[in-house]
């Protein structure tokens, strides 16, 4: 210690004088050495487990089977949001032709050849209207009794 009341630490070398006895010493470090590798050992069962894991787990969302019978289709569910998705669009264009229709008016100027000109358009337009309704009901009938065939084929229903 000095005067300032620092104390100062020396450091020659190796000590001949060793607090534990080295047997002592060398027997937990080959304790502590074996349990190290017991460490290992669980970590890596434990990595190969978890791998397994999420390969069940990414087959499972991806619509593989895992074990359990399904299928790689989407869901009847899915299926028919699909259809109904399919069908609004469709009715989206329908209903704007109906509004083209409700607006469509002659002239008011207009002679007999300009009225037969307004009610040929007009038949037009009545038939693209009719027949894109038709056309869309038709898809989404189409569409609901596959879903619901598939659907009774896979529960095993067929009546």
């Amino acid at each position: 210690m000095t005067t300032d009341g620092v104390f100062i630490i020396d450091e020659e070398g190796p000590t001949n004088t060793v607090p534990v006895n080295s047997a002592e010493l060398s027997s937990s470090v080959r304790a502590l050495l074996q349990d190290v590798e017991d460490l290992k050992s669980d970590n890596a069962s434990l990595r190969k487990e978890n791998h397994c894991l999420r390969e069940q787990l990414n087959t499972n969302r991806n619509g593989g089977d895992g074990g359990r019978g399904r299928s790689l289709r989407p869901s009847c569910d899915a299926e028919f949001a699909r259809a109904l998705k399919v069908f609004y669009h469709s009715m989206t264009s329908v209903r704007g032709q109906l509004q083209r229709l409700r607006r469509h008016r002659s002239s008011e100027e207009s002679d007999l050849l300009g009225l037969r000109l307004f009610i040929d358009e007009q038949g037009r337009l009545m038939r693209d209207f009719s027949e894109q309704l038709e056309q869309s009901v038709s898809t989404l009938k189409h569409d609901v009794a596959a879903i619901v065939r598939r659907k009774r084929e896979r529960s095993g229903i067929w009546s």
